[in-house]
């Protein structure tokens, strides 16, 4: 009986290093492209704080990161994927904030859970996506122009 309980136990700790490992593993890309999209908002935007980082795949693909200049004012930076395009630099005030887009979509939408709300751009529009599930567990994708707040377009019922 004591056999069996050393080797079940040896065997689920072998299990939570590989998949501790598997994660580990898997988050590496999400990383790397963190650190290269910071590298350049310091760069481009002088950002020296990082409060936020949103990974967007859209029509285009963006890296969004918010954080602080040294003057301690917040920013937005738009950073596409396409090197061919400009980066794009916002006050992060001059917009809506992510708690001003969750009530706006609480108070329309009425959703069930909000999944994600995440910053991107499309169109050289910049904007916010929200994903969430409605009340028979659909998934909803809402698109809100950062500045106003806007409802652009919008995917229900998926």
């Amino acid at each position: 009986m004591k056999k069996w309980l050393i080797i079940t136990s040896l065997a689920v700790l072998i299990l939570i290093g590989i998949s501790a490992g598997a994660y580990i593993h898997a988050l590496k890309p999400k990383d790397a492209a963190y650190k290269r999209a910071f590298s350049k908002a310091q760069n481009e935007a002088g950002l020296v704080t990082k409060d936020k980082f949103y990974i967007y795949n859209g029509m285009e693909s963006y890296y969004v990161i918010v954080g602080k200049d040294k003057n301690k004012k917040q920013k937005a930076v738009w950073i596409p994927f396409d090197k061919k395009q400009k980066v794009v630099i916002k006050d992060f005030h001059s917009g809506k904030t992510e708690e001003d887009i969750r009530k706006i979509v609480s108070s329309e939408a009425d959703p069930d859970k909000i999944v994600t709300i995440k910053l991107g751009m499309e169109k050289s529009v910049p904007l916010w996506e929200v994903t969430y599930l409605d009340n028979k567990r659909r998934y909803n994708y809402e698109y809100y122009e950062f500045k106003t707040g806007e409802l652009l377009k919008f995917y229900r019922n998926i």
